[in-house]
C-alpha cells in the first residue's frame, strides 16, 4: 500500500535521476477500486521509465504461473532481446487457461470470491483481536498481532504448534537488529475453511490469555 502522494514523490526522484522502475502490483486486485487512496499504478506517472508486472497466482490461482508485463517503447527492444536470450517461456497451457478465464469472465468471479473470503477472514480475526485503530490492508491475507510477555520466540512457536496451530514470530522476518516490539504473523488464508480459521484463532486467543 502506498499513498498517491508518496507515488508522486517517488516518481519525481525516478524521473530526476533517470532510473528504471520495476513495479510489482500482484495485489492490485485487493487495492484498485477498494482502497480509496489508490489512484493509479506508478507506471501511469512514468510510462517510459517503468516496467509494470502483475501476476495471476494471487488473484486467480497459485498453480497457474502467468504474469503480464507492460512497458514503454523506450524499453521494448531491450526487454524483447532479454526474453529471447534467457529462453524462458510461460506454460502455453497455463496461458491459455488464464486467457480463457479472463475472456469468459470467470477470472472476475474468482477475484470477487477471494475478496469476499478475505473480508470474512479479516472480520473474524477482528472479533478475536480487535484493533484500537485501523492498521494494515483491510483485506490482507495475514495480520501482524502485537504480543507482550512472550520473549522466547522459539518456545512460543513450539507451544502453539503442539496446540495445533503454526504461526511465525516477527523475529523470523528481521534482516537487521531486533526491535522492542514483538508480533506474530497470523495467516488468514492458509486454512481449508473459515471454520478451521475460527478454531485456530480460538486456540491462539486462549494461549495468549
Amino acid at each position: 500500500m502506498m499513498s498517491d502522494f508518496r507515488k508522486l514523490e517517488l516518481a519525481a526522484v525516478i524521473r530526476k535521476h533517470r532510473l528504471i522502475l520495476i513495479e510489482d502490483d500482484i495485489h492490485a486486485f485487493l487495492t484498485a477500486g477498494i482502497i480509496p487512496d489508490y489512484q493509479q499504478p506508478m507506471f501511469n506517472l512514468l510510462p517510459e521509465q517503468s516496467v509494470y508486472i502483475c501476476g495471476t497466482s494471487k488473484s486467480i490461482c497459485s498453480g497457474l504461473r502467468v504474469a503480464y508485463m507492460v512497458y514503454g517503447d523506450a524499453l521494448r527492444e531491450k526487454i524483447l532481446q532479454a526474453i529471447f536470450n534467457i529462453n524462458v517461456k510461460t506454460s502455453s497451457l497455463d496461458a491459455e487457461i488464464i486467457t480463457e478465464s479472463i475472456l469468459s469472465g470467470k477470472a472476475h468471479e474468482i477475484v470477487s470470491q477471494k475478496q469476499q473470503l478475505a473480508q470474512s477472514a479479516n472480520d473474524m480475526y477482528l472479533e478475536y483481536f480487535p484493533l484500537n485503530k485501523p492498521v494494515g490492508h483491510p483485506l490482507s491475507f495475514y495480520r501482524w498481532l502485537p504480543i507482550e510477555g512472550h520473549n522466547d520466540a522459539l518456545k512460543l512457536e513450539m507451544d502453539l504448534k503442539r496446540s495445533g496451530i503454526r504461526v511465525f514470530h516477527s523475529e523470523r522476518f528481521l534482516s537487521g537488529q531486533t526491535t522492542p516490539d514483538k508480533y506474530l504473523r497470523i495467516s488468514l488464508s492458509s486454512t481449508s475453511s473459515l471454520d478451521e480459521l475460527k478454531m485456530g484463532l480460538e486456540i491462539l486467543k486462549q494461549y495468549l490469555g
